[in-house]
């Protein structure tokens, strides 16, 4: 947690250099490291202390991406997904992360997303803070699985609230998949809170399973043993 808090410090720091809409990537950080580029990024992107220009921070962030800085190769592709500061393209977002949030990065890219968690953050922001997480749940981070898990089982996710539980109980069982206990009993009894939900039987029946049969949890296989 601590690293990733600390990603948005020194905003003020950086001034950001004007940047035009065609200009090459390449070109955007002129002198900055790659590191003080993408924060110039997140000022412009937000608005602190520059005027907001979410097309050259998306310049920016791509820059700092070819210069070797992974957190900004993440910031660019949730701004292609997102079409903050350009049109919406799934494909291109995908290179980007593919770049940003490697298996080898995922504790990285989770703190990443925790950062935009961060209540005390200039840059706060829920909905980033999720994208990046779910991103660092799909190379492999227990944890950013479960923490988006529980952020829409809780109803905080912006989601209708029975969409929200589906989500949870899907990255409920990522995480239970990568080998949290915890996660497989918590997807499980989410299940269980709605008929509505009576569709995930099947992932609930395989989420106690792998909690009794790996885990050698008693409440999971008794469970499991009553056919709840």
């Amino acid at each position: 947690m601590g690293f990733g808090l600390g990603l948005m410090l020194n905003l003020s720091a950086i001034t950001v250099a004007p940047v035009a809409h065609a200009q090459d990537s390449a070109e955007a950080c002129g002198a900055m490291a790659a590191g003080d580029c993408r924060i110039a990024g997140l000022r412009a992107q937000f608005g602190l202390g520059v005027a907001q220009n979410k097309p050259a921070a998306l310049a920016l962030f791509e820059a700092a991406c070819d210069l070797g800085d992974p957190l900004a190769c993440t910031e660019a592709g949730v701004a292609h997904a997102s079409g903050n500061g350009t049109r919406i393209d799934r494909d291109t977002a995908r290179t980007f992360y593919i770049r940003g949030c490697k298996p080898s990065r995922k504790a990285l890219c989770r703190d990443h997303g925790l950062s935009y968690l961060d209540p005390k953050s200039p840059v706060q922001n829920l909905q980033k803070g999720i994208t990046i997480l779910s991103q660092a749940c799909v190379v492999g981070s227990v944890s950013a699985c479960e923490g988006v898990a529980q952020i829409h089982a809780s109803g905080a996710g912006g989601r209708p609230p029975l969409i929200g539980k589906i989500d949870a109980i899907r990255f409920y069982q990522q995480a239970c998949g990568l080998g949290s206990s915890e996660a497989c009993m918590s997807g499980a009894a989410l299940v269980s809170t709605s008929p509505a939900l009576s569709l995930f039987s099947h992932t609930k029946a395989s989420m106690l399973s792998l909690a009794c049969q790996q885990h050698f949890l008693d409440a999971a296989c008794v469970q499991l043993s009553n056919g709840d």
